[in-house]
């Protein structure tokens, strides 16, 4: 470390706290570094007073108190004298140029000082250049351990935030594995955790035999939080940083995939549908079965079902045939039904209180599925009126009346029409079930009305 000591020394002895951008300004090298500097610096700086001295004795030569010495990068130095002072200038003032409103001129002095102060201009600038290269060449000749000073360095100060971050926020050590499951406890979201102070905590298991969570939920912010979260603790735990949970198993991990948004990309012509299948079809051509892959929603924004068939032939292809571990949030409740089918999927939902007049989100997810999307109840929390919540919901009871006894045709991906099989399975209620299996034979009158009445308040 001495050497770097003596770097370090030689940095802030040698170069000014705010040097010019160019090599050549004569304005790096600090004062007292080296004499010849300074010498030449206190002559230029010396010089500034002669032209001050030589500008007050012209005026007193000459009568001309507007006289004035000045200097541009085109011109140089010249003497300027207004139109109406130009019969006082005597006769060893050479004109130099002329414009409608003054005349430049110069002397034999003058000329003397101008060539002898760029010439120490020049010195200067070339003096304070080769000064440079020879730091420049000592730091240079100490790279590699400057170099690995500096990796050590940022390393503890990466370590350190980390720790630090951990303390804070009671993060807790997670257990790295190198087989397949993953299991973490009362996990929070690392950010949002900061500005939402009842911020709810969830877990998460996924195994060999249960690798893709479908998760059905009402379209809110925190859905997207629920998924992201759980990518993020995969991530800190695989650059050994503690996590925000009570505990955690992370299985090593070779690529975290997540298509949580999307949006269309007019300069190369693409739908936002184009570029979300993209961002899928790349999931699906890199992920493994060492991958974890959260995706919310498959092209939501539309009620046909060549889309819905295509959310339920992306799910079956990662169960089938890449087996990463996934957390699928969707609206299609028709894929909780087709899912039964799949053996590795476990279906999830949050937990939702509701009656006649209100509905709260728990934010709390558990092992069931919910086939509402709530839509109308969110647009009720962001405070749409009355009147549009109450139209929208009998809009919505006519609607889903005149599904149940209509069919339309859709459209589908290869652009012609089909006529799709039709299957309308009744699943009967507790209530119809005790109604069939009821023996009226072993009933009296009044055990009969008390059963009517007990359905009756079931209803």
């Amino acid at each position: 470390m001495q050497h770097i000591k003596n770097l370090i020394n030689l940095l802030e002895t040698s170069i000014k706290d705010e040097p010019e951008n160019f090599l050549n300004s004569w304005n790096i090298i600090k004062t007292w570094y080296n004499s010849e500097v300074d010498e030449i610096r206190n002559i230029i700086e010396n010089s500034k007073e002669w032209l001050a001295d030589y500008q007050n004795h012209l005026i007193e030569v000459t009568w001309i108190l507007t006289l004035k010495i000045k200097y541009t990068n085109l011109t140089g130095y010249f003497i300027e004298v207004q139109k109406s002072k130009i019969s006082m200038v005597p006769d060893y003032f050479i004109l130099k140029q002329s414009n409608l409103t003054s005349s430049k001129y110069l002397t034999k002095e003058l000329n003397e000082f101008a060539t002898k102060f760029f010439e120490w201009e020049a010195k200067l600038s070339s003096k304070e250049y080769d000064l440079f290269l020879d730091i420049r060449t000592e730091i240079l000749n100490n790279f590699s351990e400057i170099k690995k000073n500096s990796e050590k360095t940022a390393f503890i100060d990466f370590i350190t935030s980390l720790s630090f971050v951990a303390y804070e926020n009671n993060y807790s050590k997670p257990k790295i594995i190198n087989n397949y499951d993953l299991e973490i406890t009362w996990w929070r979201h690392p950010v949002i955790e900061k500005i939402e102070r009842s911020f709810i905590s969830n877990e998460l298991t996924l195994t060999k035999n249960n690798f893709v969570n479908i998760i059905t939920w009402p379209n809110m912010w925190w859905k997207s939080t629920y998924l992201r979260q759980n990518a993020l603790i995969i991530l800190l735990a695989h650059i050994w940083s503690f996590v925000p949970a009570n505990s955690s198993t992370i299985p090593l991990t070779d690529k975290l995939f997540s298509r949580v948004w999307s949006s269309d990309n007019l300069y190369l012509w693409q739908s936002t549908f184009m570029v979300e299948m993209q961002e899928v079809a790349n999931i699906l051509n890199n992920s493994t079965s060492k991958s974890f892959v959260i995706i919310d929603e498959i092209w939501r924004w539309t009620s046909t079902y060549d889309w819905m068939s295509l959310a339920w032939a992306i799910l079956k292809e990662n169960h089938d045939n890449i087996k990463a571990k996934t957390l699928f949030a969707t609206h299609y409740h028709e894929l909780i039904d087709d899912s039964k089918s799949l053996k590795w999927v476990k279906n999830f939902s949050v937990a939702v209180w509701e009656n006649e007049e209100n509905l709260v989100f728990l934010r709390k997810i558990i092992p069931w599925w919910i086939k509402k999307s709530f839509w109308i109840e969110v647009a009720k929390i962001a405070w749409l009126n009355n009147n549009i919540i109450k139209e929208a919901k009998l809009m919505l009871s006519k609607l889903e009346s005149e599904h149940k006894n209509n069919w339309t045709n859709q459209l589908i991906l290869w652009n012609f029409w089909i006529e799709p099989e039709i299957k309308i399975i009744k699943e009967e209620s507790k209530i119809e079930q005790e109604i069939k299996n009821l023996d009226l034979n072993d009933l009296t009158p009044l055990e009969a009305l008390n059963k009517i009445n007990e359905w009756k308040n079931k209803i």
